[in-house]
């Protein structure tokens, strides 16, 4: 997606990689005329902010020169040592001229910019490349096969890499190797020659003798030193070829998706899956040369005209810019979305509407086609670790492949262990998890623990979980026997004994006199003997209800009794309930409900529980009968006193469900 744009035939450079913030030089393009055909040149500077909406670029500096520009530069060099903060501007022009500008000094204005001036070579310079190692080396090229090798610290005479190539022919395009300081690149029309500076000497030359290649741009592989991509500017052979100079002899592959010739390619310094190029058939496109035979993974949109220069952004790597013959420098964002571009010709403006378009030129409908098909590397983490359970560490990392192979990732697990006793102890629990014997784990804590203390009596209530009568062993642990209670409860219920009449009463039994039956005794006697009847050792005598003595009902609505009776003989239960409650006789209420149904006697029972709370004196017992009635756990566990927590406690182990009972318990807790 397109994120700026400026008005300009011009040749570009980034600035510096530790430059903040981000800049763009502009160089008026040699060879060419804008819409107004001016022929003033300048040198401006552009600063780049994606914060702010709008393609314009704000023009920070412009400096008019002499000369129009066939290639530019911005190299480091100064910026360590502080003598150029921002950076060297170099720019090739006609006539062998080399220009050094202060970056610095042209962002502020100052009118001393121009560092350095002088035209060493012969024809145009059109090479220009700053040493990736010691920013202080600079390479250009002109005409006749020059290469020279400059040292901006000391400005004077530079040297020269080795003797002229034969034969004699423009440098196209230099380039320093990226792993290498020492080994330099250079284009003539038919040949790449590789130099090795140490040696001052050329150490290979490389040429498609199969093919009509004219090479115009190289450059170097960012991760593998022995490899290079050349293109080819012929429209009969529009290729990119990945050479490898271990073998020499044949290109490691070509990379074929233009239709005409190659103008620039520049192959991306934070990921080397990532190749830039752009061509006469005004397409820019990204490739990435590792995969296979290599494929195109993005194209960018262009407008009608050429692009004659691509590069990337060296800060931020999802910038790129593009030059091109329209007069337009454009900012494109790998990151961005889809839209439409609508070409815009500077010249058709100048001339009207009627100019028309160039005949027997196609024309191309630019928009985007699609974005990256995987993620850029600056994106990914390189590295990376994570703690797991037991004291393991998983790390990952992406380890380089040899001799130009992919980096392939790496996954490493290895053990930290700075509490030897800590993973002793969770090597069991994973042991008793596994095997499922938890109550034995939870019974060897204990013995190391002890019987008192806090953590004994949690994990005594944990290891009474895994058991098989969980409730009974919570609640022999909160210190309540249930059989005892209900044994107190029953000796409580007993009739009292009055001490003494009975043993008085088996002491006059003893001491009746046997004398001989009357016939009227012996005959009961005998009838018992010839039926005789079971009889409970025990009998007792049933106890009396209201129904076995003798009573009268009263309907006198005026008295409580005859209220009662009047709606018991009219069938309404539930206005005897109400008359009953009205009275203050509870009871009634209670067992009248329980015919009513029930909603009646949850009612009646609420009405209750609400009459006992309202009375002054201690409702404890009256509130445990209400949980127990209505089932109103949570308020028994909200508003108990911290003093009766053992007995709340094993309420809810008694009456609840384990759901219930794990939810109350947490709360009371």
């Amino acid at each position: 997606m397109k994120v700026k744009e400026v008005d300009r035939t011009a040749n570009i450079a980034w600035s510096p990689q530790s430059q903040v913030p981000i800049y763009l030089a502009a160089g008026t393009a040699a060879q060419q005329l804008d819409a107004s055909f001016s022929t003033n040149s300048n040198l401006e500077i552009y600063g780049l902010n994606l914060s702010e909406s709008g393609h314009d670029m704000p023009c920070l500096a412009s400096l008019p020169v002499d000369q129009r520009f066939h290639k530019v530069v911005w190299g480091a060099s100064g910026m360590a040592e502080g003598t150029t903060p921002a950076g060297l501007i170099v720019g090739g022009a006609d006539r062998g001229m080399i220009s050094m500008y202060d970056a610095n000094k042209l962002i502020k204005g100052e009118e001393d910019a121009l560092v350095f001036s002088k035209d060493k070579h012969t024809g145009p310079v059109s090479a220009l490349d700053f040493n990736p190692f010691q920013s202080n080396l600079l390479a250009s090229g002109g005409s006749e096969s020059e290469l020279y090798i400059w040292d901006v610290n000391k400005l004077g005479t530079p040297m020269t890499p080795g003797a002229k190539s034969q034969p004699l022919d423009d440098v196209r395009c230099v380039a320093w190797n990226r792993q290498v300081q020492h080994i330099l690149a250079s284009t003539f029309s038919s040949r790449c020659v590789v130099w090795d500076l140490r040696k001052n000497d050329p150490i290979i030359k490389v040429s498609d003798s199969t093919s009509r290649m004219r090479c115009k741009v190289v450059a170097w592989h960012p991760d593998v030193a022995t490899q290079l991509c050349i293109a080819s500017e012929d429209d009969h052979t529009p290729v990119i070829q990945i050479w490898d100079l271990r073998l020499a002899s044949s290109p490691l592959k070509t990379l074929e998706g233009h239709t005409k010739g190659v103008l620039s390619v520049a192959w991306c310094q934070a990921d080397s899956d990532l190749l830039l190029s752009c061509g006469k058939d005004n397409r820019i496109l990204v490739w990435n040369p590792n995969s296979g035979p290599g494929e195109i993974v993005a194209e960018l949109p262009t407008s009608n005209q050429w692009s004659f220069d691509v590069s990337w952004c060296p800060r931020n790597p999802a910038i790129i810019s593009s030059a091109s013959f329209d007069g337009r420098v454009s900012l494109y964002s790998l990151m961005g979305g889809q839209q439409q571009v609508q070409p815009s010709n500077s010249v058709s403006d100048s001339f009207g509407p009627g100019l028309g378009e160039v005949a027997g030129q196609p024309q191309h409908t630019p928009q985007v086609t699609c974005q990256l098909k995987s993620p850029p590397k600056w994106l990914r983490r390189p590295c990376g670790a994570t703690f797991g359970f037991g004291g393991q560490l998983v790390s990952f990392e992406t380890v380089a492949g040899v001799g130009g192979a992919p980096s392939k990732p790496a996954v490493y697990i290895s053990s930290v262990v700075t509490e030897p006793e800590l993973v002793e102890a969770s090597s069991k629990l994973e042991t008793s998890l596994r095997e499922g014997n938890l109550g034995d784990f939870c019974q060897a804590k204990l013995a190391t623990l002890g019987e008192d203390g806090d953590k004994s009596k949690l994990w005594q209530f944990i290891g009474a979980s895994f058991g098989e009568n969980c409730d009974q062993q919570f609640l022999k642990l909160l210190g309540i026997n249930l059989d005892e209670l209900s044994s107190q409860l029953k000796a409580l219920l007993e009739p009292v004994k009055e001490n003494g009449i009975e043993d008085e009463v088996i002491e006059k039994v003893a001491d009746l006199e046997v004398t001989e039956a009357s016939d009227e005794f012996e005959m009961i006697a005998a009838q018992a003997v010839a039926a005789p009847e079971e009889v409970p050792a025990e009998a007792e005598a049933p106890a009396l209800t209201t129904l076995d003595q003798v009573f009268s009902l009263s309907k006198d609505p005026t008295s409580d009794q005859g209220q009662l009776t009047i709606a018991l003989l009219a069938g309404d239960i539930e206005l005897a309930v109400d008359l009953a409650i009205k009275q203050n006789r509870f009871a009634e209420a209670l067992i009248l409900s329980i015919r009513g149904g029930q909603e009646l006697l949850l009612k009646t029972q609420a009405l209750y529980f609400q009459k006992a709370a309202s009375e002054d004196k201690d409702v404890s017992s009256v509130a445990l009968v209400e949980a127990v009635a209505m089932g109103s756990w949570e308020k028994l566990v909200e508003h108990c006193g911290l003093d009766s927590w053992r007995e709340v406690l094993a309420a809810l182990v008694t009456y609840t469900d384990s759901n219930t009972k794990q939810v109350l318990s947490g709360r009371l807790a």
